[in-house]
C-alpha cells in the first residue's frame, strides 16, 4: 500500500528553525522572514517554507554574505522595546479602545499582565469598578512606547 505524505508549507517557529538548521534562539535573532499570523496569539504564527527558501537561497547568490546584510537583518528584528508581542497587543488595544479598562475587557490582558505593565509605567490603575475589578488606563509613557513601536514597524515596511 502506498501512502502519500504532504510536507507542510507553513511551519511553527521551532519547525522553521529546524528546517533552517538553527536553534530557535539563533533563528529568532537572524532570520528576517516574518511569520504569518493565522489567528490571535503567537501559537497561530507560521513561517512559509517558500519565504525561508528565498532567504536561504540569498546566501548562495552572495546577497547575504558579509556583515552589512546580517547587520541589516538584525536591525530589522531589533525591537525598540523590551515588551513581547502580547504586551504590545494589549497596549495597542488599550490605546484604540480607551473605554475598555479592566482585564476582562482587554483581549490577552490578565490581571498579572496589567500589573506588570503598570510596573513599567505603561499603564496605571485608576480605580475599581462597581464589581471591584481593577481599572487601568494607558499612561503617557505607554502612548509614547506605542508611537516608538509603530514608527519602527513602519520603517521595517519601507525597507
Amino acid at each position: 500500500m502506498t501512502q502519500n505524505t504532504v510536507a507542510p508549507r507553513l511551519l511553527t517557529k521551532s519547525q522553521a528553525a529546524a528546517y533552517c538548521g538553527l536553534s530557535v534562539s539563533t533563528f529568532s535573532g537572524v532570520c528576517p522572514v516574518r511569520a504569518i499570523a493565522l489567528g490571535e496569539g503567537v501559537r497561530m504564527h507560521r513561517y512559509d517554507v517558500r519565504d525561508l527558501d528565498t532567504w536561504i537561497d540569498s546566501f548562495k547568490r552572495g546577497e547575504s554574505t558579509g556583515e552589512s546584510v546580517l547587520r541589516a537583518a538584525l536591525d530589522r528584528l531589533s525591537s525598540p522595546t523590551d515588551l513581547d508581542d502580547r504586551h504590545v497587543k494589549v497596549l495597542r488595544f488599550m490605546r484604540d479602545h480607551p473605554e475598555c479598562e479592566t482585564a476582562a475587557e482587554i483581549p490577552g490582558a490578565g490581571e498579572a499582565t496589567l500589573v506588570m505593565l503598570s510596573g513599567k509605567s505603561m499603564v496605571r490603575e485608576i480605580t475599581k469598578d462597581a464589581k471591584g475589578k481593577r481599572r487601568f488606563t494607558l499612561t503617557k509613557d505607554g502612548k509614547a512606547e506605542m508611537r516608538k513601536i509603530e514608527a519602527w514597524e513602519l520603517e521595517g515596511r519601507r525597507r
